[in-house]
């Protein structure tokens, strides 16, 4: 079942056309890694998602992205509902300077919720879906800073998670992490896909290989090809998405 789709999608910086005509499905409850060479557009269509171009002025898109059958590229959309509907996890992890608790507080607080109980509830469960909990349940008064960068990254997907969102967007989220802390962040993302659908942009085709279940192969704009993981790895139909995947492209 699609929870997205991706219908004929041009997007502008200025004059620049950076995407060119992408059509897309994104499965609901499943990982769906963007790959690519550098500059081919994954990270332009990942933020297309959540329309962060919009804070950007000159930025243009064409087309239609689906969310539940609601173009979200709608000029009507409300984009605090939106960013909160597809939470984003960034290459570096990006605590707020506050405690742990208040970190996963911060959205439910923009939300209205205000009960103490409430709070304390939310929070404790997000912290657990990170796979966080038990490693700060301690610590909730102290500045996030003080956690590793690998707790930090898993902090900031507890916060995403607190406001319930549907989809999460991983862009290149492990790249600065070290390994032990990259493969605890992999597992939680196959975790996680039983309740959110996850869309991540990599560079690692190892671990595009590892933990999704659909592969997107993009370069200079275009969609070059999409399928089940499996089969974008063992029986690709393109040359070039052979040569990228078995790391011989370029």
């Amino acid at each position: 079942m699609d929870l997205m789709t991706v219908d004929k999608l041009n997007f502008f910086y200025g004059r620049h056309q950076a995407l060119k005509s992408v059509n897309l499905p994104i499965r609901k409850n499943a990982i769906t890694s963007l790959i690519g060479p550098s500059g081919c557009g994954k990270t332009t269509l990942l933020r297309c998602f959540n329309r962060m171009h919009d804070l950007y002025p000159g930025n243009r898109y064409e087309g239609r992205i689906s969310l539940r059958d609601q173009n979200i590229l709608s000029g009507d959309i409300d984009l605090i509902s939106l960013r909160s509907r597809l939470g984003m996890v960034f290459q570096k992890p990006t605590p707020f300077p506050m405690s742990v608790f208040d970190n996963i507080a911060y959205g439910l607080r923009l939300r209205k919720v205000k009960n103490k109980n409430a709070l304390a509830e939310r929070v404790e469960k997000a912290l657990k879906q990170a796979a966080l909990w038990d490693e700060v349940k301690d610590r909730l008064g102290d500045n996030a800073a003080g956690l590793s960068g690998g707790q930090q990254q898993r902090l900031v997907i507890a916060r995403t998670l607190a406001v319930e969102p549907e989809v999460i967007l991983f862009d290149e989220s492990t790249s600065a992490l070290d390994p032990i802390s990259t493969q605890k962040i992999e597992e939680l993302m196959v975790e996680l896909k039983k309740e959110v659908t996850i869309v991540a942009v990599t560079h690692n085709m190892q671990q595009a290989a590892r933990v999704s279940d659909y592969t997107a192969l993009m370069y200079l704009g275009e969609l070059m090809e999409y399928g089940d993981t499996k089969s974008i790895f063992t029986r690709p139909k393109h040359k070039m998405t052979e040569e990228y995947v078995s790391g011989r492209f370029g």
